[in-house]
């Protein structure tokens, strides 16, 4: 269900506005959405395929605005400094922070305009729960190829590495 959904949202996100353009240029509006609606079915083929392709692994949920959400058995400073070690790997650079938000973008690249990636540090009695956005920058955008969901990915795993090394102190929250 959710590759069909990703067709169609290619299909009426690229076809519709490029239909009604060009009808409007032409003057036959008809004849415009007719165009578009065979420009929509080949772009949603051609970036639908691409899409699932750079996807494999990733999951089924194909939107460009990701969250995840864990629990990390450390304290919070400690996470919060794991954060800021991290996001210049990926890379991302920092561009606001007051210990428990932390805000970072990534550049413009061939698969997307760039994201904003967000990273949440709340306390709690035992553990630090993080949780992690990453939007694209562009907030047109219909797919980023799957950009977001490793950046983000990558965030967990790395937070799921205690200090030690060992994997497997992150929890999905």
């Amino acid at each position: 269900m959710h590759v069909v959904r990703l067709y169609l949202k290619l299909l009426f996100g690229m076809g519709l506005p490029f239909g009604l353009l060009a009808g409007l240029e032409s003057g036959e509006v008809q004849v415009g959405l007719v165009a578009g609606l065979f420009f929509g079915v080949f772009m949603s083929i051609v970036f639908g395929s691409i899409t699932l392709y750079r996807y494999r692994g990733l999951g089924s949920d194909f939107s460009p605005r990701v969250t995840s959400v864990v629990r990390v058995p450390a304290d919070s400073a400690v996470v919060h400094r794991r954060v800021l070690e991290i996001l210049p790997v990926l890379p991302a650079r920092v561009v606001a922070d007051d210990g428990v938000h932390v805000v970072a973008r990534t550049r413009a690249n061939m698969q997307s305009w760039g994201e904003r990636i967000t990273v949440d540090v709340h306390p709690s009695a035992d553990d630090t729960e993080v949780t992690i956005r990453s939007v694209p920058r562009l907030r047109c955008t219909l797919v980023d190829y799957g950009r977001g969901r490793r950046n983000v990915d990558a965030l967990v795993r790395a937070l799921g590495t205690d200090l030690t090394g060992h994997l497997g102190a992150a929890s999905p929250a």
